[in-house]
């Protein structure tokens, strides 16, 4: 069935709720699939994934990494801009966090390095790395922007993106995964069973501006398979991940050991399969045994915020 943009949306109350529980489910991928980020799926102990070991790089267990740190940070400077961030306003924040923030990727640091010596955001260069750093924070545009108002939403991951990743590809995977999380936030008659066709439609409008989406449409059909050697950086491929799981195991508490099972880059999958799944179905961390042993401490005040971008979605759906 085509995905239909026009279904009722939710009240500011309810898509709080929702929301805040994105938030902690994003959180909730991110730890689980951190003790296992970059190992193939052949070494993932299935049964050990729930039980949250702690990760072999000395960070305390539950830890949680760049990917929740920057979903955060996108979602107050949304928050704080009233919906309007420029490229800068973000990368700002990103540099003075940063020296707190666990695991930034190699793209995210060349920005900030360039940011340190120079002041400014990164140039547009034909050797960008279409790595998956914007499409990794990107979840806060979907659940502040409704989705009858795609302009918008594609207009701030584009911001959101050029201040660290310019690629194409980058700002193109970042439009998939906000274009997923604003259609599942509707809450409303809104099944995962319809993700995938969002996730295609939105595809196929970034191929015509960005370039080639062919893996993200594969995963929406089902003739997608996860490599080998586990997910890469690649944006695309990452993008095209979560859909493949979303479509295969559309139940939050199934999704996310299903997604850290496909190795590679598993904590980025599995936060992003979270903050698309937890805002349809909030009572899905509910069903997470394993979520007492997640440290969101370094998060306080997820609900307040949660509540900050619902007002904003709420008046962006009103608006002119």
């Amino acid at each position: 069935m085509p995905y239909d943009d026009r279904s009722p949306r939710t009240e500011p109350a309810g898509t709080a709720r929702r929301i805040h529980a994105a938030m902690i489910a994003f959180a909730a991928g991110d730890a689980l699939g951190v003790p296992w980020e970059g190992r193939p799926p052949a070494s993932i102990d299935a049964a050990e994934v729930v039980r949250l070991p702690a990760p072999d790089r000395g960070w305390p267990r539950g830890s949680t990494s760049d990917d929740t740190a920057q979903m955060v940070l996108v979602a107050r400077c949304l928050a704080d801009t009233d919906g309007r961030p420029a490229s800068m306003d973000f990368l700002t924040r990103l540099a003075a966090a940063a020296p707190g923030v666990r695991g930034l990727g190699p793209t995210t640091r060349r920005a900030l390095a360039h940011f340190h010596a120079t002041g400014e955001l990164p140039a547009p260069s034909a050797g960008d790395l279409p790595t998956n750093g914007a499409a990794m924070r990107i979840a806060p545009v979907g659940w502040a922007v409704p989705p009858h108002l795609p302009e918008r939403r594609r207009r701030l991951c584009a911001a959101l993106s050029a201040a660290t990743h310019r690629a194409p590809a980058a700002v193109a995977a970042a439009c998939v995964i906000a274009a997923m999380a604003s259609a599942a936030a509707e809450g409303a008659g809104r099944d995962a069973a319809d993700l995938p066709d969002v996730a295609a439609a939105e595809a196929r409008w970034a191929a015509e501006h960005h370039g080639p989406m062919d893996p993200v449409a594969d995963a929406a059909r089902g003739r997608w398979s996860p490599p080998p050697e586990g997910v890469s950086l690649d944006a695309v491929e990452t993008a095209a991940a979560v859909v493949h799981v979303i479509r295969e195991a559309p139940d939050l508490a199934a999704a996310l050991p299903y997604a850290v099972s496909l190795g590679g880059d598993a904590d980025t999958v599995a936060a992003l399969v979270g903050g698309v799944l937890g805002v349809r179905d909030p009572e899905g961390i509910t069903r997470l045994g394993w979520l007492k042993l997640v440290d969101l401490g370094e998060y306080p005040g997820l609900g307040d915020l949660a509540a900050r971008l619902a007002a904003l979605r709420g008046a962006t759906a009103a608006g002119p």
